[in-house]
């Protein structure tokens, strides 16, 4: 692994206290009682070394355009595992949503060449048909969530046969003996323009409520956790539609708190920030009466000082990123991580 930024030392103690808690306690531990911390992050572009001779986008080799190297894909997947350190402070965290990975090859190479591997962590990964190869996976502590199923939806155009897009992964397991569902998204860009490309995210947010619909009429009092880059904010009308539209199960958007005045969203595009990274649940995490409840307050987004740096030209803070255009900037994404807590009694 190569050397972590100077930042690290900041985060050495947490690691190896949050990352060993499980042998101080294991039947703590292993009963699924308690608190549990969930992670959402864009990754922007974790992407191996190698060239995929299935796509046509390979910037992200030694020979792109990019000159992706493997220090420098070192450094990046040591950069995510200093975040997550920061985020779970003394416990390890439950379940983590990543979008803007290559393929499964990056997610286990986090899980095994990183400090993670003291853990008992696995994933969830499907290959998707984004043209940049670009997919959505899930990380999840198997001593605290028990996996039952997952499945890939995917996204159709009827307008369109050869439209494609990231998949929405689709993850059923046992949280303290209770069922919930969790749906990872990374909806479709706004590179094509935002009103061009509003029918195709409107598309995303059908496509989702007819699944979620299907969940609860099974079971009205589901527990539903939605997490993703959704490329819209909570008032736009993708996310309007999973709020107010399903027929079996109303969603609610999860209020997320900076703690740095000077940010204002999970991304910035110019001097405007935009809340596109968000949580959305089920009425029976929001109820006290029932065996997960998502914890009042717990919504925040991640945003110390170390993923920030100065914004010159519109003045303030942005994430510190990895890439600005073809310049190699040595940050860790263009997206804050977004973080909530649920409690199982």
């Amino acid at each position: 692994m190569t050397i972590l930024n100077k930042y690290f030392g900041l985060f050495l103690i947490g690691m190896l206290t949050a990352f060993s808690v499980k042998s101080q306690d294991p039947e703590k531990q292993n009963s699924g009682n308690g608190n549990h911390r969930i992670v959402f992050y864009n990754l922007e572009n974790y992407f191996d070394t190698k060239n995929d001779s299935t796509r046509s986008y390979n910037e992200f080799t030694p020979d792109g355009q990019l000159h992706w190297t493997e220090r420098k894909y070192q450094d990046k997947r040591a950069r995510i595992f200093q975040v997550l350190t920061a985020i779970a402070e003394w416990e390890p965290i439950t379940l983590m949503g990543f979008v803007e990975i290559e393929n499964a090859f990056v997610l286990q190479d986090l899980i095994n060449s990183t400090p993670l591997s003291r853990e008992n962590y696995q994933l969830v990964h499907y290959e998707s048909d984004d043209f940049r190869g670009i997919d959505v996976g899930l990380i999840y502590h198997a001593d605290r969530f028990k996996f039952l199923s997952s499945q890939k939806i995917r996204i159709k155009d009827p307008g369109d046969p050869a439209f494609t897009t990231r998949d929405i992964l689709y993850v059923k397991g046992l949280l303290a003996n209770d069922t919930l569902h969790v749906f990872v998204n990374h909806w479709v860009s706004r590179w094509r323009g935002v009103m061009e490309s509003q029918y195709l995210r409107i598309l995303c947010a059908e496509t989702l409520t007819v699944v979620v619909d299907s969940v609860c009429s099974l079971n009205p009092n589901a527990n539903i956790l939605l997490m993703g880059d959704f490329n819209d904010n909570p008032d736009d009308e993708s996310i309007l539609r999973l709020t107010s539209e399903s027929e079996k199960c109303q969603l609610f958007n999860v209020a997320l708190k900076p703690t740095n005045k000077d940010v204002r969203g999970t991304l910035k595009y110019g001097s405007e920030w935009s809340y596109f990274d968000q949580f959305l649940v089920s009425a029976a995490l929001l109820s006290d009466k029932t065996k997960l409840m998502l914890k009042s307050e717990s919504g925040l987004v991640f945003d110390a000082s170390f993923l920030l740096e100065e914004d010159k030209k519109h003045l303030g803070v942005k994430p510190k990123r990895t890439h600005i255009g073809f310049k190699y900037n040595g940050g860790f994404s263009d997206h804050l991580p977004i973080i909530i807590d649920i409690f199982a009694k």
